[in-house]
C-alpha cells in the first residue's frame, strides 16, 4: 500500500505542477490584460462619444450612421427579428434606419457604465420624430456597448435596440 502511494505521488505532484504552472500563466496574461485597461476612460471622454453618436444618429446620414460600428459588429436592430452578424447586413439595416428621415432624437433617460479603459456601455431611451419620413414617431430603447479600436477610436461593437412597450393601463 504505501508503495503504491508512493507510486501515485510522483505523477499527482507532477499533475499539479502542471496546473499551477497553467494557472499562473493564466493569471500572467490576465495581469497583462489589466495593466493595459487599467486606466478607465472617463465619464467626460465616453459622453464625448455617446454626444457624437447621437448627432451621427440624428444627421439622417446613411454613411455617417454606418461608421459608428465596428466591422464585426453584432446585434438586434428595431426594425428586424434576427440576429445580425454579418456587417453587409448591419449595413443595409442602418441604410433603412436613415431612409425613415428622423430629424430629432430626444433622449429621455440614459446610462453610461464604464467597464475598463477599452470598453463602456451605454444605455438609452429616445424619442424619434420625423417631419418627411413616413414613420412620424418611434420610442426605442438601445444599448451600445462601445469598444476602443486600435486607432484609439471607439466603436459600437454590440446593439440592442428594441420599441419601448406600451404601459399597461
Amino acid at each position: 500500500m504505501q508503495q503504491s502511494l508512493r507510486t501515485l505521488s510522483l505523477p499527482l505532484a507532477l499533475g499539479a505542477m502542471f496546473a499551477i504552472t497553467a494557472c499562473d500563466r493564466d493569471r500572467d496574461d490576465g495581469d497583462k490584460h489589466h495593466q493595459h485597461s487599467a486606466t478607465k476612460i472617463s465619464e467626460a471622454d465616453a459622453a464625448k462619444v455617446t454626444d457624437a453618436t447621437v448627432a451621427a444618429w440624428q444627421s439622417g446620414d446613411a454613411a455617417k450612421i454606418d461608421a459608428l460600428y465596428a466591422p464585426d459588429v453584432v446585434g438586434f436592430d428595431v426594425s428586424e427579428a434576427p440576429l445580425s452578424t454579418d456587417r453587409a447586413n448591419w449595413t443595409k439595416l442602418q441604410q433603412g434606419f436613415a431612409a425613415m428621415k428622423f430629424d430629432h432624437a430626444a433622449i429621455t433617460q440614459s446610462k453610461t457604465q464604464i467597464l475598463d479603459g477599452e470598453d463602456f456601455i451605454f444605455s438609452s431611451i429616445a424619442n424619434l420624430t420625423s417631419t418627411a419620413g413616413s414613420v412620424k414617431a418611434l420610442s426605442i430603447r438601445c444599448t451600445d456597448v462601445f469598444r476602443k479600436q486600435a486607432d484609439d477610436k471607439f466603436l459600437i461593437v454590440n446593439e440592442h435596440c428594441s420599441k419601448v412597450p406600451v404601459a399597461k393601463a
